[in-house]
């Protein structure tokens, strides 16, 4: 059994998912497996994968389902590491200390690992939300439904025995929502100083390319009826249609 399981969804970018998989095969710690589940509909995923000579990285070819979530669902089923980390294929670990400063935290007893974030755009690079703000929501983790301070799913690293898959009916929310059951009653470490890259604002990104309101109200319809018993978590996700989306949508941002 490998000590980590690397998820890396893909989809026909194979400029972002060679960064993505270097960052992982440039690590200290290399007692690790890659597994490329992959939706694309050319074969040119499968064709980079396959020309590397290594029997850690495992390629799965993934029929595309109704949500890219489907995929990540897919290469999660599929991990058998102590620990695992879904990377998308638009980011990469940025120091080659990652999984050894991860580890370590696990190893202190920490269910799940949260890394910082840097995020490219347009050739700059900016900082994720404010760390005080960060650590407020890894303590009451509902409030990632009002504001995702974590970012990318690449940002937490997880014991297997907390794994807990997508719920693939979502889009907009997939993330936040997934984070507040993998952080709910979770012994959290927070590595603030160790950083996940990311990069926005390519063609092939998904929230590109979402109707983003309409999207919002889908999901919002389906947190109510999964949370009806918890009010604090509908709570958060009406404030943020409301505070987040509305203010976004005055100022012409969607």
């Amino acid at each position: 059994m490998p000590k980590f399981s690397i998820i890396i969804p893909a989809y026909e970018n194979v400029a972002l998912l060679s960064r993505a998989m270097e960052s992982v095969m440039t690590q200290t710690e290399q007692d690790w497996e890659i597994i490329v589940c992959d939706d694309s509909d050319s074969n040119e995923v499968n064709d980079y994968v396959t020309q590397i000579d290594d029997p850690r990285i495992i390629y799965q070819k993934h029929e595309r389902g109704k949500s890219a979530a489907e995929n990540w669902n897919f290469g999660l089923r599929a991990a058998k590491g102590e620990y695992m980390l879904v990377i998308h294929h638009d980011e990469s670990l940025k120091e080659s200390c990652h999984l050894e400063r991860i580890s370590e935290m696990f190893q202190q007893g920490a269910d799940v690992v949260v890394a910082n974030i840097e995020i490219e755009q347009g050739g700059k690079l900016s900082g994720g939300r404010p760390d005080w703000l960060k650590r407020m929501s890894l303590r009451k983790p509902a409030l990632l439904m009002l504001c995702n301070t974590i970012g990318p799913t690449a940002c937490l690293a997880f014991r297997k025995q907390r794994l807990q898959f997508f719920d693939d009916r979502l889009q907009w929310l997939v993330d936040a929502e997934w984070f507040y059951r993998m952080l709910k009653d979770s012994t959290i470490g927070f590595l603030e100083n160790l950083k996940v890259h990311s990069y926005h604002g390519h063609e092939g990104q998904l929230t590109q390319n979402m109707k983003v309101i309409e999207t919002f109200r889908s999901d919002k319809a389906i947190i109510e009826e999964v949370y009806r018993e918890n009010a604090e978590v509908r709570r958060m996700t009406s404030l943020y249609g409301t505070l987040i989306l509305g203010t976004k949508k005055l100022l012409g941002k969607i």
